[in-house]
């Protein structure tokens, strides 16, 4: 079952001002433009089709203790177990080694890199020489004849 948002009868609108003109379209028409909200949108909809419903909760309401700490924000302040402080020294640690042995592998290929250039104007070099050669011998075999 999908909510419906077809207007509301003028006889049941309660209002203190000068009402509000709504689109042509409806939110259910225009559709979702994100592929990710479309497919939670369409799970939704399944999961309400088949009688189970799919319902978004206040995790201050769930955690009561959360609300006890005085000037808790949960907009800007985490609380945390142990175990995850206990894990972070070994994954810096990890994630150091991994930063130095790219820094050596960038290395390694800068040394490679500069050697494959030298490479590259030999070649260039040779390239030229032989071209030479290749145009001198065509010279020669145009005055033979």
């Amino acid at each position: 079952m999908t909510p419906s948002f077809a207007p509301v009868p003028e006889s049941k609108v309660v209002a203190f001002g000068p009402r509000r003109q709504t689109p042509a379209w409806t939110a259910a028409e225009a559709g979702p433009t994100d592929p990710q909200l479309k497919a939670q949108r369409g799970y939704r909809a399944r999961l309400a089709a088949a009688g189970q419903a799919v319902r978004v909760v206040n995790t201050l309401l769930v955690r009561p203790a959360l609300i006890s700490i005085p000037g808790f924000d949960p907009a800007t302040q985490l609380i945390c177990d142990r175990k995850m402080f206990e894990n972070m020294p070994e994954k810096s640690r990890n994630a150091l080694l991994k930063l130095e042995l790219r820094e050596q592998d960038v290395a390694q290929l800068r040394t490679r890199n500069a050697y494959l250039e030298g490479e590259l104007k030999l070649q260039e070099q040779y390239h030229t020489y032989i071209l030479k050669k290749v145009i001198t011998l065509k010279q020669q075999l145009a005055k033979r004849r």
